[in-house]
């Protein structure tokens, strides 16, 4: 992805997302999930080790857990996609 492609999806002008980029700028923390989405990587993968992160340290019962840690990473992308939406939905009506 370009430059222009991601300033194009995320709503901003390419100097822009250079800058954030390159460190000139910092990226909003309201725009950090969009920007992860557009890239294809998690919140969790920017922060850390994904097994440190608090998405993954959610308390799956045995069974579900055992297939969880069978999913390709891709699909673990997905489902941190989705924790990460449904907390910003809830966080959004309190």
């Amino acid at each position: 992805m370009t430059i222009a492609q991601l300033a194009k999806q995320l709503g901003l002008a390419p100097s822009q997302v250079s800058k954030m980029e390159t460190g000139k700028q910092k990226i909003a923390a309201e725009l950090l999930p969009a920007w992860c989405e557009a890239v294809g990587i998690t919140l969790a993968e920017v922060y850390g080790a994904e097994n440190l992160h608090h998405f993954a340290q959610i308390p799956f019962p045995p069974l579900v857990a055992r297939l969880y840690a069978k999913l390709p990473q891709e699909f673990r992308r997905h489902i941190h996609r989705v924790i990460e939406s449904s907390y910003q939905l809830w966080k959004g009506r309190q």
